[in-house]
């Protein structure tokens, strides 16, 4: 019942100042939306700032809060794109850009801001950012031909929504065993050790709990399952949420599978739950709402967000 924690963030400062000429722009400084495939194929869109010619960023975003942040970080990461640049009016909370980025992409990473104010005689006329995402492993697109390797081993094509999952969550259970050596790693090494990816389960069939949830998201997302891994701070602990054609659930892969590991034994007591019987057992815990951490409506409304035929 372990989970990295840790986010990792660098921010960068750059300053850079114009000559007196440099305000003056023969680009038009003019709004435009644009059109991005969604995770789900629907078309979603964004709005393109209109900036001043002495920025050189041709695709630079207007962004107006952390969960549009980090579904455009989604959705180029999906195109290979793992850097966008965005301007704001609000104050964006990166932190929770990061759990909601998190909560979608299924391997561990490490998130750069890089700030660069333009200013003239130390007046800042315009703020751009950048947000990067840099995969902790150089080899992560591996777990998705794995994911897909997986699923063709036990999805056939007249499965319906709840037989995918049943099939997803019963692959993992049966060939991981949670992997009680990373007890003795120091936590700021976690990030790097393959239990805490999904690498973990389909590479060495032994991971812990964030390991599980990230093998199941990227399952799910393989297998065109609206899906997402839930953190819990207070509890150290992950599990996902999952759309079964009708409602969000609640699945936790890592309780499924308890210790000791027996041999074809997967458990369903934590499967399929709303909220309510997930937290009857006493020992699950949703996060309160912080500038770090999101609560279960929180997380059921960035999943609508993300994939909204899905919302009610």
């Amino acid at each position: 019942m372990m989970i990295n924690y840790t986010k990792r963030i660098l921010i960068l400062l750059i300053i850079l100042q114009l000559g007196a000429c440099s305000i003056f722009s023969s680009r038009p400084e003019v709004d435009e939306s644009i059109i991005i495939k969604g995770i789900s194929g629907e078309n979603r869109q964004f709005i393109l700032a209109g900036l001043p010619s002495y920025v050189d960023e041709d695709e630079v975003y207007r962004i107006e809060n952390e969960k549009e942040l980090a579904l455009l970080s989604i959705l180029q990461e999906r195109e290979d794109q793992l850097k966008v640049y965005y301007v704001s009016d609000n104050e964006i909370s990166i932190d929770r850009t990061f759990s909601y980025i998190e909560s979608v992409i299924p391997y561990t990473f490490n998130i750069v801001i890089t700030e660069i104010p333009y200013s003239r005689k130390d007046v800042v006329l315009m703020t751009l950012y950048s947000l990067e995402i840099k995969p902790n492993d150089t080899d992560y697109k591996r777990i998705f031909n794995s994911a897909s390797e997986w699923n063709d081993s036990i999805i056939t094509t007249d499965m319906g929504i709840r037989e995918k999952i049943k099939s997803i969550h019963d692959k993992i259970v049966l060939n991981t065993e949670y992997d009680t050596s990373v007890l003795e790693i120091v936590l700021n090494a976690s990030v790097k050790h393959p239990s805490f990816s999904a690498v973990g389960v389909f590479d060495y069939n032994t991971a812990v709990c964030s390991g599980y949830s990230r093998a199941f998201n990227v399952m799910a997302h393989d297998a065109d399952i609206p899906s997402l891994m839930v953190s819990s701070i207070s509890m150290f602990h992950a599990w996902n949420l999952v759309y079964d054609g009708l409602n969000w659930k609640f699945i936790d892969t890592t309780f499924n599978d308890p210790i000791p590991d027996r041999d074809g034994r997967v458990l369903y007591s934590y499967y399929l739950l709303d909220k309510k019987q997930f937290l009857q057992d006493g020992i699950h815990q949703f996060d309160e709402s912080t500038d770090q951490t999101l609560t279960a409506e929180e997380y059921i409304e960035f999943a609508e967000y993300v994939y909204p035929e899905t919302k009610q």
